[in-house]
């Protein structure tokens, strides 16, 4: 069996590296960034419609073809559970946000799979550069179907 031994200063400097990264996305959280452009309308828009399958299921569910939405079911069905049981808007943002937080975990993991730790210091940077994609931002403050649907196959190629 290989021991792999951490160098405690590098060790430190990624977490706050990490830190750093996780904060910058709570604030734009609180300041509520759109760098997308669309994300708050989209959003808006799959809001209402788990809004109607948390009043009606069935019937919303048998109409769905109406509301014309560009979003896959499950998000919908994630936002109306959470609709269901009286959660905040802020909280299922919050939630959302941090579900979306498994994807640069995850793409580290595969990294590591795929090339070893020799190229740690690579890994780290590539798995930051997510964190500072206008998009990866944009759509885990704005729950996006995009992001859970990367979230679920970056899970399944891990």
């Amino acid at each position: 069996m290989q021991k792999y031994h951490l160098n405690n200063n590098y060790f430190k400097k990624e977490i706050v590296f990490f830190l750093l990264l996780y904060t910058s996305l709570l604030i734009s959280f609180v300041i509520g960034e759109n760098s997308t452009g669309g994300a708050i309308i989209d959003y808006e828009s799959t809001k209402s419609i788990s809004q109607q399958f948390a009043s009606d299921f069935i019937g919303t569910l048998l109409n769905y073809d109406d509301f014309s939405s560009r979003h896959s079911p499950i998000l919908i069905f994630f936002l109306t559970f959470f609709e269901q049981i009286n959660l905040p808007d802020q909280l299922i943002r919050i939630v959302h946000l941090h579900i979306c937080l498994i994807l640069p975990i995850i793409f580290y993991k595969i990294l590591v799979l795929k090339f070893g730790l020799k190229y740690r210091n690579y890994h780290i940077v590539l798995v930051g550069l997510i964190f500072l994609s206008p998009t990866f931002r944009t759509s885990s403050i704005w729950p996006d179907s995009r992001l859970l649907g990367l979230v679920i196959f970056s899970i399944s190629i891990l």
